[in-house]
């Protein structure tokens, strides 16, 4: 089966403490345990959290920042990681906590419905997506993924108040794909950034509008560089690029202005209604991997310009 992560499984699991004050493992909880936000201690920095949903117990990790006051609301940022990943694999790939502070974000990083570093499909990514390499149709999980979003965003506002309005979703690989996925039907969310995946057609979308930023490797060998890129040199029959897609969707024209960043460039579609903004950054030459991505030789390629940085500057600038 297609390996939509990188070339071996990520090592690693069990998170633990950053930064000091936080909890290193909670139980499993069915619901908020609090109707108001930002009343719950001890459960700050980096933790490990389970919750049941579904009929399952789901992991997770969650990221606050230390010097934020509990009862003022921030955003949230979902991060969703690949095919035999973790999410603490991309806690520590992406970088995020290092934003998540000087920015004040909340972070979460789910595992996959079959658990971390799994060979079992991680997310519901929605049917007829772009194939991956060899035309292999990506492993797609049966359980409800936007719940669990749902109960994830709940159980976090008991630690600290979330700004609903600024939701953001991100994700590498099959959390490209998922990513892609909640552009379309997730309703709650602002903005997405998908990495190294692909999508389906959006003819079905319940978001009218959704900016979003895509990043991917001209020399991606697992997911083709044209499930996204539209220039791509080798095309993927009958699916058109997700870049072309949401450009369509979105209601943007048809040209773009190319911004040049570190190992490749971003084009910035005109004519985008501005609660529609698309992007696409390819990198030139860079494999299945985490651009900019920190301290994970299968995931990371950190010669490129950081789409940690990249996206959270998008969300910003185009999603604010």
């Amino acid at each position: 089966m297609t390996a939509l992560a990188g070339c071996h499984h990520a090592s690693g699991g069990g998170a633990t403490d950053a930064g000091g004050g936080g909890s290193d493992a909670s139980p499993a909880i069915d619901a908020p345990t609090s109707s108001v936000c930002g009343t719950r201690t001890g459960m700050r920095g980096k933790t490990s959290r389970t919750i049941h949903i579904g009929g399952l117990d789901r992991t997770y990790i969650v990221y606050l920042p230390q010097a934020v006051d509990p009862t003022m609301p921030i955003p949230l940022v979902m991060v969703f990681h690949g095919y035999t990943m973790s999410g603490d694999a991309m806690y520590g790939v992406t970088g995020y906590p290092a934003i998540a502070d000087s920015e004040h974000i909340a972070l979460a990083f789910p595992d996959g419905e079959a658990g971390p570093n799994s060979s079992g499909a991680p997310w519901n990514v929605g049917a007829n997506v772009c194939p991956a390499d060899d035309f292999i149709t990506p492993p797609n999980a049966s359980g409800d993924d936007f719940a669990l979003m749902d109960a994830i965003q709940a159980d976090i506002a008991n630690d600290q108040c979330i700004d609903t309005a600024h939701v953001f979703a991100t994700g590498f690989s099959m959390g490209g794909y998922f990513s892609h996925h909640i552009g379309c039907m997730k309703p709650g969310i602002r903005a997405v950034a998908p990495h190294s995946g692909g999508t389906h057609t959006l003819d079905a979308c319940i978001n009218a509008h959704m900016p979003i930023i895509i990043f991917h490797g001209t020399g991606d060998p697992l997911v083709p560089d044209g499930c996204d890129d539209p220039n791509a040199l080798l095309g993927v029959p009958n699916v058109t690029p997700s870049a072309s897609e949401w450009a369509a969707h979105n209601g943007c024209g048809t040209t773009t202005t190319t911004v040049q960043v570190d190992g490749g460039s971003c084009e910035v579609w005109n004519g985008c209604p501005v609660d529609g903004q698309v992007e696409l950054c390819t990198f030139t030459l860079m494999g299945h991997c985490w651009a900019g991505g920190q301290g994970n030789i299968l995931y990371g390629c950190p010669t490129y310009a950081s789409a940690t940085q990249l996206e959270w500057d998008f969300f910003k600038t185009h999603a604010w």
